[in-house]
């Protein structure tokens, strides 16, 4: 069984913290980024300076040109981006057309070129109200696919996906991570909106574990 692994990793809370569980267990770690045109961009900024600091592999693959087909997300228009919590209807409007069963699929290809055994990404509990691609289910059949899809078994996990962002959170404060390193708002702006689905999910977490947000939210959040 090979201890290297593929972790995709946005530069936001939930893959920060899951890059360091691998790490943390010794894992050989290889980082994948992908750019499919979100507004949020910066946050492959984040994980590129994350990844030099640690000496961790680190690729940002350009999916751009696939936009055509993931196209009507709030994330990859100029749409406005919907405020609220995750649960709400609205926030449906944040969905990319089958985004992680395509990046899941490149990753795979990647942990076959790179002798990785499987593929972890940052899936959570949180998730499941509004994103199919984050429940249970689609893990499942996504792991049963992949390790018939190529000679060499990939399989596809997503240690957080029973976990809320307050526990994940817990769990990385336990390994005295820093989260002024990550990124999370779906606004791309010089700061952090604190009104859409992600950064209200961010900020109850950090309220769960009685602390202050380190990153710097507009005025009046």
């Amino acid at each position: 069984m090979t201890d290297t692994v593929v972790v995709i990793y946005s530069g936001g809370m939930d893959s920060f913290t899951l890059l360091h569980r691998a790490r943390a267990r010794g894992l050989k770690i290889h980082a994948l980024s992908f750019n499919y045109g979100q507004r949020h961009v910066r946050e492959l900024d984040v994980a590129r300076s994350v990844c030099t600091d640690l000496g961790i592999p680190h690729k940002v693959i350009d999916i751009r040109a696939m936009s055509e087909v993931m196209s009507g997300s709030a994330l990859t228009s100029d749409d406005a981006i919907p405020e609220g919590h995750y649960e709400e209807e609205n926030m449906k409007a944040t969905v990319v057309p089958n985004r992680n069963m395509i990046l899941l699929s490149l990753a795979t290809g990647y942990a076959v070129t790179v002798n990785a055994g499987a593929v972890w990404y940052g899936a959570h509990g949180g998730d499941h109200a509004i994103y199919p691609d984050c429940r249970p289910e689609f893990v499942e059949k996504m792991d049963a696919v992949c390790r018939i899809a190529n000679y060499e078994p990939v399989g596809i996990e997503a240690p957080f996906m029973h976990m809320s962002k307050g526990e994940i959170l817990a769990e990385g404060l336990k390994l005295g991570l820093d989260y002024a390193h990550t990124w999370t708002c779906y606004n791309g702006r010089e700061k952090a909106c604190g009104l859409c689905g992600s950064c209200v999910e961010r900020l109850e977490a950090f309220a769960e574990n009685a602390l202050a947000d380190p990153l710097a939210y507009e005025a009046g959040r």
